[in-house]
């Protein structure tokens, strides 16, 4: 006959069994992603100021046709926004662009939670593309950043383009 504390003994180097087999086997946990075909590549990076009245918009250009001729596939952009500090002050919806087709995002300054300097509110602010690409071929993409008075209509537009690398 066992006594109490026998068994108690022999359930606890059962559980130091069970605890010791579970530890060899491995699970594996991933966290959920979007499109798994989808390349998330990072973008040339802009500094810029923006004042109290001023929207920010960056728009893209995703070009029919790849470099080598063939058909292009749909890319999405996303932009997020930096303040002096290296800090993430606002990230854009995800905007899928069709082949031949233009799309952009706006930032708002007055939106934007950032205090900006004493007596003028501009506020320094680095932009990040994250470009979603599908495809392994080479093509352009064309962009501009523009900085909209909302009470006029002057802007002052930066083009550049992005060479997209497989």
């Amino acid at each position: 006959m066992l006594t109490y504390f026998d068994k108690i003994n022999s359930l606890l180097r059962k559980i130091t069994l069970v605890l010791v087999a579970l530890g060899f086997v491995m699970v594996t946990a991933q966290a959920q992603t979007g499109d798994p075909t989808e390349t998330i590549v990072p973008g040339r990076t802009v500094t810029l100021g923006l004042i109290q009245g001023e929207t920010l918009r960056y728009t893209a250009f995703n070009p029919s046709e790849t470099d080598a001729g063939k058909p292009n596939e749909s890319i999405s952009l996303q932009l997020k926004l930096y303040d002096k500090n290296g800090a993430v002050i606002a990230v854009s919806p995800k905007v899928v662009i069709p082949p031949g087709e233009f799309r952009w995002v706006e930032f708002n300054r007055d939106a934007l939670t950032i205090p900006g300097e004493p007596g003028t509110t501009r506020a320094q602010i680095r932009t990040q593309p994250l470009w979603g690409l599908r495809s392994k071929s080479r093509f352009n993409v064309s962009t501009s950043l523009e900085v909209l008075n909302n009470s006029t209509t002057g802007t002052f537009k930066f083009f550049y383009n992005i060479e997209t690398l497989p």
